[in-house]
């Protein structure tokens, strides 16, 4: 059960004492995730993953202040929304721990969760001299490097979101009508609908080139796109998380001296670049899969707002 949740990602080194955490975890998640829909079980394990890996890597125990500090970490990185259900997942499964007689007391309690936020949006969109940088900013003179190249040209071309790029295979790259195309799997995507997205022809050379360089360009199409690695820049045979994708994206931000930047600041940018492009608003929409077109107008507006506010037309 626990290798079903918590499956071998890159960078993960788990003690002995940390295995009977997983299953205990695993189990109270279990009835959970009981009554869910598949395409919110995926969300909220992913969600919980994010917690564990935080836990560990901070080496932090399980307690009141350990969870204080989670909450820091999802109100600096998480918009409220998302923030509010990755808080609400896991304070749930501590309190299936304590029903199972896992933990004692809960130790979150007491520390306040999250409330919705409005149309606003901490998610930065990058300029395109910003993108430039940030691309050009990544080594390609090792197999990690190509890896992080074709991962990030893939969120910023495309806007897919992190889960999705994560859960990528092989077989999901296909040429229709002369395109290079990604098609989405109904699981894999946040509306639980199945999508065709256009891979640019530049961001297909880097995966072949990416595919090539770590001998994996003839695997079964079932095989990860993206492949975990460990220290020594050695290619591992599992599939990466959708942290692996966090990390890498902060990592490159930080080389480039771009601030504030996360995973869907990638995905943000792919649709403020392509409507600052002259991308009609219908095709943006259309491509970013938002069934109304007024979430995609956001993007924009965060962008208009302060390029042409009110106070811009103020002579005093």
């Amino acid at each position: 059960m626990a290798q079903d949740l918590f499956p071998l990602q890159e960078g993960i080194q788990i003690r002995d004492d940390q295995v009977l955490f997983l299953e205990q975890i695993g189990r109270s998640f279990e009835i959970v995730a009981d009554t869910l829909d598949p395409n919110s079980r995926r969300i909220y394990a992913g969600d919980l993953r994010t917690f564990v890996r935080w836990l560990f890597e901070s080496s932090r125990p399980l307690d009141r202040a350990a969870m204080a500090a989670y909450h820091r970490f999802l109100d600096e990185h998480y918009k409220k929304t998302t923030a509010k259900r990755m808080w609400s997942v896991v304070f749930r499964t501590l309190q299936a721990m304590i029903d199972d007689h896992v933990l004692e007391e809960h130790p979150g309690r007491g520390i306040r969760g999250f409330k919705a936020q409005g149309n606003y949006t901490k998610h930065i969109a990058l300029s395109k001299d910003d993108a430039k940088k940030l691309l050009e900013g990544i080594p390609t003179d090792t197999l990690k490097g190509k890896r992080d190249l074709a991962m990030l040209q893939v969120l910023l071309y495309t806007g897919l979101r992190r889960s999705e790029c994560a859960s990528l295979t092989l077989g999901q790259m296909r040429q229709v009508q002369g395109h290079q195309v990604l098609l989405l799997e109904e699981e894999d995507t946040k509306n639980n609908e199945a999508a065709m997205v256009k891979l640019p022809v530049k961001v297909w050379r880097t995966i072949q080139d990416y595919l090539l360089a770590v001998g994996r360009s003839q695997l079964p199409q079932t095989a990860p796109l993206f492949i975990a690695f460990r220290k020594g820049d050695t290619p591992v045979e599992a599939p990466i998380s959708d942290m692996v994708i966090y990390r890498t994206v902060i990592e490159y931000a930080k080389a480039a001296q771009i601030t504030g930047l996360l995973p869907h600041g990638m995905r943000a940018s792919f649709i403020t670049l392509s409507l600052e492009g002259g991308a009609p608003l219908y095709k943006v929409a259309h491509d970013a899969r938002h069934k109304d077109s007024r979430m995609t107008e956001h993007y924009l507006k965060r962008k208009q707002d302060l390029d042409k506010s009110a106070v811009d037309y103020m002579d005093l």
